[in-house]
């Protein structure tokens, strides 16, 4: 029964769309070890993907985050890497890298401070960075179960080009647009484990325009479900979406990320 059900899984994976993360990252998906005696914990997501366009299209990729706790003290470092290939063009297409630092205050409560880069080219974001801090509460947790908000601010920058944008909506001035902004920084994040075969991690953020809480806002959320075929070897069902109430090229609001694949965990 078990390998019928891996074999289906398996099968799944190939006929499931992958895409890179945008404007928000879903840092709830790394690794936090902050509720178990583990000094070290880290993940890998490769996957490849083929798509028989105008010209071929070859996607190679690979997500990783790493987290390190010593004593109150805990470094989480994750990162992935899109590298396609369309013809004769090599594309660095997407990715992104994280870094957080945790300083444990209590059994309740952490500061939270990061910094992270990413790059879209599919969505026509050329670079952002960010930078702030986080004030995390740990609402409830038990021995297979833990609830999580955490609420802080932090610093953007972002450089955006019109590759994304459909021909029908292209302007007239298509000059690179530039922003540096403040905004709001909030998640809720439930993470439970069932048994020794599943692990479900649900999370949702909210980044508002501090200039404007209400008109300019980003909504997030994730899902993600493993299925633990061995101690270190899982399969992952992972849905993130991102709605940017007022993306600053005319690029779709709502965005859509689904992840079908092998995750190796220590």
């Amino acid at each position: 029964m078990k390998e019928t059900f891996i074999i289906t899984l398996l099968t799944i994976i190939l006929f499931l769309p992958q895409n890179a993360n945008a404007q928000v990252l879903h840092t709830e998906n790394f690794n936090v070890i902050l509720d178990t005696a583990k000094v070290l914990k880290g993940n890998f997501a490769p996957s490849f993907r083929y798509r028989n366009l105008k010209e071929d299209f070859l996607e190679i990729a690979n997500t990783a985050d790493v987290s390190v706790r010593l004593g109150k003290h805990a470094f989480t470092i994750a990162n992935r890497i899109e590298y396609s290939f369309l013809g004769d063009d090599n594309i660095l297409s997407g990715g992104f890298l994280y870094l957080e630092y945790v300083n444990i205050q209590s059994k309740k409560v952490a500061f939270e401070p990061f910094y992270q880069m990413h790059w879209n080219e599919v969505r026509g974001l050329d670079t952002k960075y960010a930078g702030g801090t986080n004030l995390r509460w740990r609402v409830l947790v038990e021995k297979n179960t833990g609830l999580y908000f955490a609420i802080g601010s932090l610093f953007e920058f972002e450089r955006w080009n019109y590759s994304g944008v459909p021909d029908a909506s292209l302007p007239v001035d298509q000059s690179d647009i530039e922003v540096n902004r403040f905004r709001g920084n909030s998640y809720v994040s439930l993470k439970k484990s069932f048994g020794d075969l599943f692990d479900l991690d649900i999370s949702g953020y909210y980044q508002p325009n501090l200039t404007n809480f209400f008109q300019s806002y980003r909504l997030a959320s994730s899902f993600e479900l493993t299925y633990k075929i061995t101690k270190y070897i899982g399969l992952r069902l992972l849905y993130q979406n991102i709605y940017d109430s007022a993306p600053l090229v005319p690029i779709d609001k709502l965005y859509h990320d689904i992840n079908f694949g092998i995750i190796i965990s220590f």
